[in-house]
């Protein structure tokens, strides 16, 4: 029955069941946690459990579980997951630890894990063995690896709820690419429901830092228990990220042991699409990053700009493309680039658009297989151009192809590779076979020493092939062509075993010339190509042909294994068979080149100037020690074989002596040669020189052989001669020479000797002695010359006794036939300048110089006469030098020879070509001297262009020169002769053209007193003188005439129209100045001077002073003019035809008791006799002198007579006249001289002239007194003055006289003044009389020293141009003379002039007046004149 229910049992029932099932619970986890720990127990069936369950493989090392919390924790230790066929991936994990849910495992009665965490994951994924199976075919089924993996996608992405791996290490694995592990760090999944992501980072390596990190995102949807639901998207970025740090941990695969040298930052987005188990797209996004390092020292930097790549799966295969690609290199740009790759079945194609090559370098270190070598040959290369429509291509079946075209590709030469200018080409590879083809077009290449310069060819299309298989390079076809050559060969270059050359080549040469361009030098022996390189100089062939077949290593085929054939003919050519020997020109030759031998025979040729027809040149073998010989029979002219010898070995030894002796005929030879072309090897050269009357010119010392008959020999450089006739200045000589060492140096030495007829010598050897030598000299002379490198050197002598040689030199230096004088002469010197020196006796030593320019002709020169050069001496070595040392001598006799080493034209015209010559030297870029261009006249010597010396006495034409040091040089406007002697001391300046020039004297001091000799003729005739006479410019401060000190001279004076006019001449002095011009003419028959004369001075004492003369005229001021004139020249002064008129003045002055004997200007009166005759009858008044006021007159001169008509003296005591001549050549007087006193009209005067020194007042009261008021005084008193000048015979004719009456005014008054006092003196008169004085005297005007251009009608002109002036007086007056013992007729008064007029013109009566008696009063006259006057008034 049952129990009715009852809830109470039934709750109690329930607590029970669940106490118990908590029990059994607990009791259960207790036991759980108890066996956890005994885990490890059952690993072995675990791993068996998850082989049944999962067929696959696993290792684990330790098993660990513990309780922790709400469930149970496991630890696997090195889980392993190794390697299985059906499995792409193995692992080793160092440690997993699992966190189970407890009770969401209970709940589902299976294992769910709440959280896993990896620690050391390193996995290894098999890139080829995804989709295959395990026998690597493809397989219809569905893959191995599907079936083998869902277990994976279900326990990771369902039975884990997170999981977390802190370092992950993957390493993809293929067969075909090596690629770097990469590193993934604290990556976190989550699993929520069909949702699964994680996020963790990707690291470049273990030991990358923060700024090496890639951040990684995963984003998968669906079922994990069902794999082919899954979709999801994997997204990488890189941001900065640091590649400089990474590569600094990286070893350099270039070299080993030292880090990489890369530095670069990188910043990408990369997204990758998958579903149903596969990737369905992926895409790269570049952002700005770059990359850098270096390379030799040079940086290399790769940009990214921006740009994306994308990649899509086909149908059987994958497609990438690109967009936006922006890249740089080194700062350039890349060109718009599109890269694209397309992978069906087993085949790949890759293309890209364009590429320029200078911006791959910072790229190539990322191409497989590139090292470091390539790297270096892509740098030193520097490839530039455009690779175009670039194509790659691979098969299993195919291989490998590739094509590309290369426009306007250019590189750099570096080893073996040639440089080439910009070309097109296009590049195939197929197979084994690489092709390279180009169209025609224009070549540069440059082989890097291949070829003595680079290629310039025009070329047609062609195409090469290289056999990798075969290893060999073939051409069946190339033609190359230039403006020099025209190739036209076929090839074929293998290089399997060793380098082998098949090639047959026909040439055409079109210019010879540049041969040399062409030839290979590492193909053809060095040798061969040095010589054919300098040897063909110019020429055309159109028959070359070259035959190459043989390895190139074998050249030059010895052992027969090959051959080398070059053969041709030139034409128009020129040769030069040996480079230290000149070309043959205008050839025409053969040649063969087969191996290592050379042939070439000459068909025609000139050598120079030598015909070298039928010569043979040859070669018998090119090796280290080739020889080159040259056989060849020769006729020719010496001074062609001579220039042929200058430009060959020989030059410094038979070309030296050639070159000093010089043959100028023809002359004939062999030539026999044996040259080696090799270092240190000697020159065999042989040959014979024949001659026949042929002429021999000797450079130095410049001597001319003629007839030279004889043989010469020569050996290498030893030259022999023997017994050789010749003429030597068309006399005969004979001579012997031979050549050899001398200290190490080639050597000439010459004996030779003749007889000379001197009479007889050539023109060639005149010289400024030519006219004062003549007679036979017999001599002997030696030289020597000296060969060394650089150039040669002479020493030659000539000497003589000179018996048989006559000598007409002036003085001293004259030499009788028959006596003997030493003569000698010397040649010292080099290639360069050399010496040639002469002495005769003592007495004259000579010294010239030659240099390069001067030639044969003496460049300078010294000549020393009066003695030999000492110690001490200077030589000028310039131009010509004259020096003298001599004690007395005459200028004339030497002038002809100094003209002589002038030159054979006129004196001036030789100074004037001195001193140009000399100027031009020492400023030839701006001469001081032009003129007219005029062609020099060769002179073997040069112009004298310096004097200088000590003369004791020279005689210069009549002037005394003593102690005269001369210095004579040429300056900027001609010669200076500068002179110092007790006689002058100045300067004389000739001009170029002296002729029109002139010359001018300047000096400080000159006393002109040449020595006339009686009774012997000038020298030069007159008429001679006036012809060559210049233009003159005399400026002299002292100048003195025969000793007589004149003052300042200065002449100016030229010749014209054939006559001389003298400009100016003036001489001065601080109180005297004389001005005046002159003509000397020669014209119509007659020789006449002619001057004009203008004195004023302020003194005549000083004039007379400086003549030398005291007439005792003191104080007068003097003014005169003349105008004189005498047949003959000027220094011919002749008294007998002397004629003119002397206008001349005195002023203020007196006439003292003076003997004027030798004064001749004044003892033309007598004065001195006249004053001595009127001082005794007037004691009182001309005691101390004759004072006057003025005295003037007119002096005509008629053939030496001198006249006067109208000389008057206005004195104080009176007035006198002079009428008479003077006859010059005879020194007579005839005169007739009449003096008037001032007596008659002032007893004051009376008194003064009586008494003198009395007072004023007792003089008037004696005269008063004694003579009451009437005296008798002398009216006129009349001379003759006859007898001669240094003899004058003074007689009184008459005396007139007459009573006047003393007028009472004039008679002494008492006055104030004190008796017995005197009158002041002179010099106290009061201030305002003595200015009252100064006022009333007469101003003088000057005269004027020149005349106007105009001729007034006062003015007369000469013949030769002169003007002269009119006289004063036209007419002279004729005397009208009162008979002895007449009386005069009554008294008559005249009137006073003007004081004015009376004190500046002189006193003009008429001839009438001359006989009448003068009765006037000169008080009022006198009254503004020194007391003195007065007194006398």
């Amino acid at each position: 029955m049952s129990r009715p229910f009852c809830p109470r049992t039934f709750g109690r029932l329930c607590w029970q069941m669940i106490a118990i099932i908590v029990v059994l619970f607990a009791l259960s986890v207790s036991l759980f946690r108890g066996l956890l720990p005994k885990l490890d127990q059952v690993r072995q069936e675990l791993v068996s459990y998850v082989y049944q369950q999962y067929q696959v493989k696993v290792e684990v090392s330790e098993l660990t579980a513990e309780w922790q919390a709400f469930g149970p924790a496991v630890t696997i230790k090195n889980l392993v997951l190794p390697v299985q066929e059906n499995l792409p991936v193995t692992f080793i994990i160092d440690s997993v630890h699992l966190k189970l849910d407890f009770w969401d495992s209970l709940v589902s009665a299976s294992p769910q894990i709440e959280n896993v965490i990896f620690e050391g994951v390193k996995i290894a994924l098999d890139l080829d063995r995804i989709g295959s199976s395990g026998n690597g075919e493809p397989s219809s089924d569905t893959p191995v690896v599907e079936q083998n993996t869902d277990w994976l996608y279900a326990l990771m992405l369902e039975q884990f709820d997170r999981f977390a791996i802190t370092d992950v290490t993957m390493q993809l694995i293929s067969r075909s690419h090596k690629f770097r592990p990469i590193h993934i760090k604290d990556l976190r999944w989550r699993n929520l429901g069909d949702r699964h992501r994680a996020e963790g980072a990707l690291f470049l390596d273990e030991l990358a830092s923060e700024v090496e990190r890639l951040s990684l995102s995963v984003d998968i949807r669906g079922d994990g228990h069902s794999p082919e639901s899954l979709t999801g998207q994997l997204y990488l970025a890189a941001n900065s990220l640091d590649l400089g740090k990474w590569a600094s941990r990286q070893e350099n695969p270039y070299a080993s042991g030292k880090k990489l040298p890369l530095e670069g930052v990188v910043n990408l987005q990369a997204w990758a699409e998958f579903s149903n188990r596969a990737f369905t797209a992926a895409t790269v996004a570049f952002e700005p990053s770059w990359l850098q390092w270096q390379l030799k020292g040079e940086q290399q930097k790769f940009e990214i700009q921006g740009g994306q790549l994308n990649w899509q799966p086909q149908i059987s295969g994958w497609q990438l493309t690109s967009s936006d690609l922006a890249f740089v290199t080194n700062e350039q740009a890349w060109p718009a680039l599109h890269v694209g790759a397309l992978k069906r079945d087993d085949r790949l194609v890759a293309n890209i658009n364009q590429l320029d090559a200078d911006v791959l370098l910072p790229l190539l270190p990322l191409v497989p297989g590139m090292d470091l070598e390539g790297l270096y040959l892509w740098q030193s290369m520097a490839p530039k151009g455009t690779i175009e429509g670039l194509k790659l291509g691979y098969g299993e079946r195919q291989g490998f192809a590739m094509s590309a075209q290369l426009k306007q590709f250019a590189w750099q030469g570096s080893g073996q590779i040639p440089r080439a200018e910009a070309i097109d080409l296009r590049l195939g590879m197929q197979g084994s076979d690489l092709y390279l083809s180009a169209p025609e077009q224009h070549y540069q290449l440059d082989f890097n020493g291949g070829f003595e310069a680079p290629l310039s060819l025009e070329g047609e299309a062609f195409t090469l092939k290289y056999a990798l298989d075969e290893a060999a390079l073939i051409a069946p076809k190339l033609h190359f062509y230039n403006g020099d050559l025209d190739l036209d060969a076929a090839m074929k270059l293998d290089f399997a075993d060793e380098a082998s050359l098949n090639l047959l080549a026909d040439v055409q040469v079109k210019n010879a010339a540049r041969a040399k361009y062409y030839f290979p030098k590492h193909a053809m022996s060095e040798s061969l190509v040095d010589y054919l390189s300098g040897a063909i100089k110019a020429g055309q062939s159109q028959d070359a042909k070259v035959v190459w077949n043989g390895p190139l290593k074998h050249f030059p085929y010895d052992d027969n294994s090959g051959v080398f054939q070059a053969g041709f003919s030139l034409n128009q050519a020129r040769y030069r068979f040996q480079p230290d020997w000149p070309e043959v020109t205008d050839l025409s030759l053969n040649a063969l080149f087969e191996n290592a031998a050379m042939d070439i025979w000459v068909n025609k040729g000139m050598l120079m100037d030598v015909p070298a027809d039928g010569a043979h040149v040859a070669i018998p073998r090119m090796s280290q020690q080739t020889l080159l010989t040259v056989k060849a029979d020769l006729r020719t002219q010496g001074e062609a074989a001579k220039q042929v010898l200058l430009r060959s070995p020989l030059a410094d030894t038979v070309g030296a002596t050639l070159e000093v002796v010089q043959v100028q005929g023809e002359v004939s030879g062999r030539l026999d040669l044996s040259i080696p072309l090799y270092q240190g090897g000697k020159e065999q050269i042989l040959g014979q020189v024949k001659f026949d009357d042929t002429p021999v010119y000797i450079s130095q010392p410049g001597v001319q052989l003629d007839g030279v008959t004889g043989e010469v020999y020569f050996a290498n450089e030893v030259v022999t001669g023997e017994k050789i006739a010749a003429r030597l200045f068309e006399q005969p000589v004979r001579f012997t020479f031979d050549t050899g060492k001398v200290n190490q140096h080639y050597g000439l030495n010459l004996d030779m000797q003749g007889q000379w007829a001197l009479t007889s010598l050539p023109a060639t050897l005149d010289n400024p002695l030519k006219d004062y030598y003549s007679g036979e000299l017999d001599w002997q002379g030696a030289m020597t010359l000296i060969f060394d490198e650089l150039g040669y050197r002479i020493q030659a002598q000539v000497k003589s006794d000179m018996q048989g040689v006559e000598l007409s030199l002036p003085g001293k230096f004259a030499k009788m036939a028959d006596s003997r004088r030493a003569l000698s002469f010397e040649l010292i010197g080099d290639n360069k300048q050399s010496s040639l020196g002469a002495k005769l006796g003592d007495q004259m030593e000579f010294w010239g110089g030659f240099d390069e320019e001067s030639g044969d002709h003496l460049a300078h020169f010294d000549l020393l006469l009066g003695r030999l050069f000492k110690p001490g001496d200077q030589l000028k070595r310039q131009a010509g030098h004259l020096q003298l040392d001599m004690p007395a001598t005459e200028f004339a006799p030497w002038l002809p020879i100094i003209k002589g080493f002038m030159g054979d034209a006129a004196l001036e015209s030789s100074l004037d070509a001195a001193m140009r010559q000399a100027l031009a030297e020492q400023t030839p870029e701006a001469p001081l001297i032009q003129g007219e261009s005029e062609p020099e006249k060769s002179s073997f010597f040069p112009p004298l262009i310096a004097v200088d010396g000590q003369v004791r006495q020279l005689d210069l034409y009549g002037q005394p020169l003593t102690e005269l040091s001369l210095d004579a040089h040429p300056t900027e406007h001609g010669w200076r002769f500068e002179g110092n002697a007790n006689e002058f001391s100045g300067r004389v300046d000739f001009y170029p053209d002296w002729s029109t020039q002139g010359l001018k004297l300047v000096a400080s001091r000159f006393n002109f007193a040449p020595e006339s000799k009686e009774g012997e003729e000038s020298e030069v005739a007159s008429d001679e003188v006036l012809g060559i006479l210049p233009p003159l410019a005399v400026d002299v401060d002292q100048f003195s005439f025969y000793g007589k000190p004149l003052g300042h001279l200065v002449l100016q004076a030229t010749p014209k129209n054939g006559d001389y006019q003298i400009q100016t001449i003036a001489i001065t002095t601080p109180g005297i100045t004389l001005k005046g011009k002159g003509a000397w003419s020669n014209s119509e028959g007659q020789n006449l001077t002619e001057f004009q004369v203008d004195l004023k001075a302020k003194q005549f004492d000083e004039v007379s002073e400086r003549l030398g003369i005291d007439p005792g005229l003191k104080e007068a001021p003097l003014d005169l003019q003349a105008e004189l004139s005498w047949q003959g020249a000027p220094y011919g002064f002749s008294l007998e035809t002397l004629n003119g008129q002397i206008s001349y003045k005195l002023g203020k002055g007196h006439l003292s008791e003076v003997s004027d004997k030798g004064a001749r200007i004044f003892s033309l009166f007598s004065l001195d006799s006249l004053l001595r005759k009127l001082s005794l009858d007037f004691s009182d008044v001309f005691g101390k002198g004759l004072y006057f006021n003025s005295f003037t007159g007119t002096l005509k001169l008629d053939n030496g007579v001198v006249k006067t008509t109208d000389s008057e003296m206005d004195a104080v005591a009176g007035n006198m006249r002079v009428r008479g001549y003077t006859d010059l050549t005879t020194e007579s007087l005839n005169y007739d001289i009449r003096f008037v006193p001032q007596l008659a009209s002032s007893v004051p005067t009376v008194v003064l002239l009586s008494t003198g020194g009395w007072t004023l007042g007792l003089g008037a009261f004696a005269l008063t007194k004694v003579l009451e008021p009437v005296i008798e005084v002398i009216s006129e008193i009349r001379f003759r003055l006859t007898g001669t000048m240094s003899e004058p015979k003074l007689e009184e004719l008459e005396r007139k006289s007459k009573e006047i009456e003393i007028p009472e005014s004039v008679l002494p008054r008492k006055s104030d003044q004190v008796p017995g006092t005197e009158a002041k003196p002179e010099g106290e008169q009061p201030a305002q009389q003595q200015q009252q004085q100064q006022e009333q005297e007469p101003l003088q005007q000057p005269v004027s020293a020149t005349q106007p251009e105009g001729v007034s009608a006062n003015e007369e002109v000469t013949s030769s141009g002169v003007e002269i002036p009119k006289p004063a007086v036209v007419a002279m007056p004729e005397f009208k003379e009162t008979p002895t013992g007449q009386q005069a007729p009554a008294e008559q008064k005249i009137e006073t002039p003007p004081q004015q007029e009376s004190q500046e013109k002189p006193v003009n009566m008429e001839s009438s007046d001359a006989d009448q008696p003068i009765t006037m009063s000169e008080w009022s006259r006198r009254r503004g004149e020194p007391r003195l006057y007065s007194r006398a008034a």
